[in-house]
């Protein structure tokens, strides 16, 4: 018979500290995250056909309301005409269903006397 004692197994490791790190870099990502801005204006989205995605990076999104009033995330009217001849880049334009084609028309010729030469408009897919 053997009476020697046992080998000590070796203790496992806590992971108390682990989760403590997870938490603590959860904590930071959600304080340091950027929220996106509301929306300037409720704007209701024509229909389209396609499923296309205009949504462009690194140009200026504007919105145009139903009453016809151009807006920006900081500008309002003439001033966003304004932004978009200071730094040309394409457009995503978000306009209101209920606007007029008209008002639509003479809103894509402002912005092409002011040097934009590539607008997307964002519609919804599907039929209404």
């Amino acid at each position: 018979m053997d009476f020697a004692t046992p080998p000590r197994r070796p203790a496992r490791e806590s992971v108390v500290p682990m989760i403590n790190v997870v938490f603590l870099l959860l904590i930071f990502f959600l304080m340091s995250a950027q929220i996106a801005p509301p929306e300037p204006v409720a704007v209701t989205l024509p229909f389209s056909e396609t499923a296309d995605s205009p949504l462009q990076d690194g140009g200026h999104v504007v919105w145009l309301g139903a009453d016809g009033v151009l807006l920006s995330a900081t500008s309002v009217g003439q001033d966003v005409l304004a932004e978009l001849a200071a730094r040309p880049a394409p457009v995503t334009l978000h306009a209101d269903a209920q606007l007029a084609a008209s008002e639509l028309a003479r809103v894509l010729r402002l912005m092409g006397e002011q040097g934009v030469r590539d607008v997307a408009l964002v519609a919804v897919s599907g039929a209404p």
